[in-house]
């Protein structure tokens, strides 16, 4: 009894599916953390977020709402609570346009505060944060868990 062979092309058209599925166009590109994951950085490298306050940007005239949290926030051993004003962008070319409007807003926070403050601030794709008067310590916390979520 003689068996039913399938055509050559059949065989192959398979075979070259079956190696494009398994190699695909290569892993997947990692994709920055969002606003929910914000919190568990900090917390896991010692702060404690006290208030949550989304679109307030810290600047009444800034269209930038959308994309901002006031977190209020405090770092252990420390009993002072610090405002952080985080900015996060979906886009690279978002992220790159709103630097003006970014900077605009920092600016008119300190002409509200009568220039009394010091305002600190951290700049990591695609996040932006700022505040007044962090201490040391809170920065380079913020800078970690920001770094970290961006994707190194």
């Amino acid at each position: 009894m003689m068996r039913a062979m399938s055509p050559p092309w059949i065989l192959m058209a398979l075979a070259t599916l079956l190696i494009i599925g398994c190699a695909g166009p290569g892993a997947p590109t990692p994709t920055p953390g969002g606003m929910a994951e914000v919190l568990p950085a900090l917390a896991l490298r010692g702060a404690t977020v006290h208030e949550v306050v989304s679109g307030d940007a810290g600047c009444p005239g800034s269209t930038l709402r959308s994309n901002v949290a006031r977190l209020d926030v405090s770092v252990a051993g420390d009993d002072a609570r610090y405002a952080v004003y985080l900015f996060r962008w979906r886009r690279a070319a978002d992220f790159a346009a709103a630097a003006g409007a970014f900077s605009d807003c920092v600016d008119e926070f300190v002409a509200e505060a009568d220039g009394e403050v010091t305002i600190d601030g951290v700049e990591i794709a695609p996040w932006r944060a700022y505040g007044p008067g962090w201490s040391e310590e809170l920065r380079l916390l913020i800078e970690e868990a920001l770094s970290d979520l961006a994707g190194g």
